[in-house]
């Protein structure tokens, strides 16, 4: 009885130590989504929505236990254009640093939602012409990872991220912009 015990024991901290290796750590991933955007200013109500772009993103960070990561990220949204104004282009990325806060269930499930600062940059793109503009934004986001326990550091997630910023373009009007992407990710933990 006593060597059943210990053999429980053993294999439980054993177990355990397992699970604990994979949840610290660095990693690195990326992902490819659908983009939207929405403006909207005193003068433009309702706030015209753009989208159909596809977004692209590279992402890698550092999780300290079940429940917070840093993330830091690079995204391209995409071209976009209103059906309105197709001569407007608009090319927004962002770089990003954000709280990953969740929780890590032992069946290899993980909601989390991220808060954090970024620093969008917009081209525009009208009649010949184009004009750069930054604006340090406002990171947030809702999420679902998955980790596989048979491929140890493999985790997948769906999720959906976005950018608030304002910005001005050559007037004294200030535009409040939202970019935002429900992409598929793929990341690696070491």
């Amino acid at each position: 009885m006593k060597k059943a015990v210990v053999f429980a024991v053993s294999a439980l901290v054993a177990t355990g130590a397992s699970a604990n290796s994979t949840e610290t750590g660095f990693y690195i991933g990326g992902g490819y989504g659908l983009t939207e955007s929405k403006l909207s200013s005193r003068d433009v109500s309702p706030a015209p929505t753009i989208d159909g772009a596809r977004s692209m993103r590279v992402y890698g960070g550092y999780q300290f236990n079940r429940v917070i990561s840093l993330e830091g990220g690079y995204t391209n949204y995409g071209d976009l254009s209103h059906e309105l104004l197709e001569e407007v282009k608009i090319k927004p990325s962002a770089f990003s640093l954000a709280a990953n806060l969740g929780y890590s269930f032992d069946n290899g499930l993980r909601p989390f939602a991220t808060l954090g600062l970024s620093r969008v940059n917009m081209e525009f793109k009208a009649m010949g012409e184009s004009v750069d503009r930054s604006a340090t934004g406002f990171r947030y986001g809702l999420g679902l990872e998955y980790a596989p326990q048979m491929v140890e550091g493999l985790a997948m997630r769906v999720a959906y991220e976005a950018d608030a910023f304002d910005a001005s373009l050559d007037g004294p009007e200030t535009y409040k912009l939202s970019v935002s992407s429900l992409y598929l990710g793929a990341s690696y933990k070491f």
